[in-house]
Parts: structure tokens; sequence; C-alpha cells
């Protein structure tokens, strides 16, 4: 029970620290409204289940063993987060009809969005190959092992659903209407600052 209310600690402190999810989904809210964010927010929580599989098969840990192979990993995510940096920076604004902003993303492409940014994230198989080598006990079963998995999956999710709610809102966005072009281009900054920081 300790070791379980400990990897949800850790997951909770995690996945609300700001970073490529966090940002990713605030865009989609802001930028095609609530339905988007929330199938951005299921990649993510897809992505989360593949994290958690390959930590508990090994295979990040080989990953990130291969000083070669994980510098790899971290120039394709430093690339492919600049890129949603400057596309987020230089994106011109979106009108704030809902018929509009769904007209303008699909919901696949999202989906996808949310899955490619979470598995490139260098930071997430650090996070997992640390919460299932030094926090989880060897005696411990492999089913509970897929089931602290998907409590992650399933958390993440939920958390990145109530930021698409609260980011999309009618009331917030129509009031601040005026700030959420710069709000995006902070947005785009602040990703290609992560993505330089991956190249250090």
């Amino acid at each position: 029970m300790l070791e379980f209310f400990t990897i949800a600690l850790l997951h909770l402190f995690a996945v609300a620290s700001p970073g490529p999810d966090f940002l990713l989904v605030t865009r989609q809210s802001l930028r095609f409204g609530k339905v988007i964010a929330i199938w951005a927010s299921a990649g993510i929580a897809t992505g989360i289940v593949f994290h958690s599989f390959i930590a508990i098969t090994g295979v990040s840990l080989v990953v990130s063993s291969n000083p070669d192979l994980f510098n790899w990993l971290k120039i394709i995510a430093a690339i492919y987060i600049a890129y949603l940096g400057f596309l987020t920076f230089f994106s011109k604004p979106n009108p704030l009809n809902d018929e509009d902003k769904r007209h303008n993303e699909n919901y696949l492409g999202s989906y996808v969005l949310g899955l490619v940014t979470n598995i490139l994230n260098p930071k997430a198989i650090l996070f997992f190959i640390t919460l299932f080598t030094v926090v989880v006990n060897e005696s411990t079963t492999t089913i509970l092992l897929l089931f602290y998995g998907l409590y992650m999956s399933i958390t993440t999710f939920i958390w990145f659903t109530g930021i698409s709610y609260i980011f999309s809102n009618q009331v917030l966005t129509k009031k601040y209407e005026n700030f959420i072009p710069v709000f995006e281009k902070v947005i785009g900054i602040i990703l290609i600052i992560i993505a330089i920081q991956l190249f250090l």
C-alpha cells in the first residue's frame, strides 16, 4: 500500500509540473476547444501506457544506458518540440467560434500529437525508469506493475481533461480574448526553450 501511495504522489508531482504535455493541451484548448484538447489528453494518457510497458519490460533501461541511442532520442525530441514551439508562436489568432475550431483540427490528429509529444519526452523515460527500478519493490508482481501503469494513465487523462475544460472555458476565453494570442506566443517560446535545453 505504501508503494502505491509513493508512486501516486510522485506521479502527481510529475503530471502537475508544466512541461510539453501541459503546454500542448493548453494550446489545443485555447486554439481548438475542449473536445480537441481532450483527444490530445487521451494521446498523452496512451503515451503513459507505452512508457510503463517499456519500463516494466526493461526496454527503457536499455535505451537510457546507451548514450548514443539516448542522445539521438533527445535530438529527435528537441526537433519535434521546437517544431511545435514555432508552430504555436507563428500561428494566426483563431476565432473563438466552436464550429470553426472543429473544422481547423481533427480528433485523430490531436490524439497523435499528444501521443508523440509524450512518447518522445526523454524526461518521461527517465521518470518511469526511476519509478519501476528504484521505487517499486523487486517482489512486486507484474500484474501490480501493470495496474500502476494503468492507474497513472487514467489519472493523467483526468488531469489533462480538467486542464482542457479550464482553458477552453467560454467565459474566460471571451474575457481574455485579446490576451490569448500573446499567451500562445509565450507557450511557443517556452516550448522552444525546452527544445534548446534538450540539445544542451
